[in-house]
């Protein structure tokens, strides 16, 4: 065998030996992995989730998801400001049923929280009598965010012996929570704030002038049962956006919700008494 012959044999067998060492060092399988037991999962895997990311910029509150399920006084938790807005129904206006007067109660700037609708009793829309036209006497069905009644709030009035009414308004939904009743005063109005057990829980004063004399921008002060504070306001005032008069109601956040409610009353008692009227018409704009 001559010598450059079996120097190439001699390359072809290292060049084997090679690959074949590499292919120990490095063992390429095509087939998956054989278990002879099945897998069970006992752990989840730990970590941290981010966050979602939250916009609060021009960001008006929406409290339907967390308060679906509440209803009653409940919506008022939370809440230190309330707006109450006439609203006038189109059918109304047309002359196609006869007005009657709603209220959207608001937090300014924010969302709708309740809507008031006058009811009056079949007996008073059948029958005539001289009491309809001086008693003035309803009743306001207030539905919550869910279309279910949260109060139901009805006012009437009771003439004195010194030939004076005085105006009362109840609230309650399946039991009463109480009343707001006018007190007798020649000059200036008052009122009592009552839990259902007849307890005072407060006082409202206006200004000091006759009630057919009230200013239509009022401010009625809520004054602690003992008269040393003033625990909250209720202001009639006029609103530049709507072109129309509101009602702005102001307490603590942390005012018990009951009488947040009886504040409500009192301020849909005032609009009765002193304020009530039809929606002027929309400003004409050049």
């Amino acid at each position: 065998m001559s010598a450059s012959v079996l120097n190439r044999e001699t390359c072809d067998l290292s060049q084997n030996t090679i690959q074949s060492i590499e292919m120990q060092q490095h063992p390429v399988s095509s087939l998956p992995p054989i278990f002879s037991r099945p897998t069970v999962i006992t752990a989840q895997p730990q970590g941290t989730r981010a966050p979602i990311p939250v916009y609060t910029s021009d960001w008006v509150s929406s409290l339907n998801l967390q308060l679906d399920a509440f209803s009653d006084s409940y919506f008022l938790a939370n809440v230190e400001q309330l707006e109450i807005q006439q609203v006038v129904d189109l059918s109304t206006l047309l002359g196609r049923s006869e007005r009657r007067f709603q209220y959207r109660v608001k937090i300014p700037k924010a969302e709708t929280v309740f809507l008031a609708m006058e009811m009056r009793s079949e007996a008073q829309e059948s029958s005539w009598s001289c009491s309809n036209l001086i008693g003035n006497d309803l009743s306001l069905n207030v539905l919550d965010q869910c279309g279910k009644t949260a109060f139901l709030m009805r006012i009437n009035s009771n003439w004195t012996y010194t030939l004076n009414r005085l105006h009362k308004i109840t609230v309650g939904n399946s039991n009463l929570i109480g009343t707001v009743e006018e007190n007798f005063g020649i000059v200036g109005s008052s009122f009592t704030v009552y839990d259902a057990r007849r307890n005072e829980l407060c006082s409202i004063y206006g200004p000091n002038v006759c009630g057919c004399c009230m200013y239509q921008e009022a401010q009625f002060q809520v004054i602690s049962i003992d008269g040393t504070h003033q625990i909250a306001s209720i202001i009639h005032q006029w609103d530049n956006t709507l072109y129309d008069y509101t009602v702005l109601i102001t307490f603590p956040i942390n005012t018990h919700m009951k009488l947040k409610s009886l504040l409500l009353a009192a301020a849909f008692l005032l609009e009765h008494m002193y304020f009530k009227k039809k929606k002027p018409p929309p400003r004409a704009f050049s």
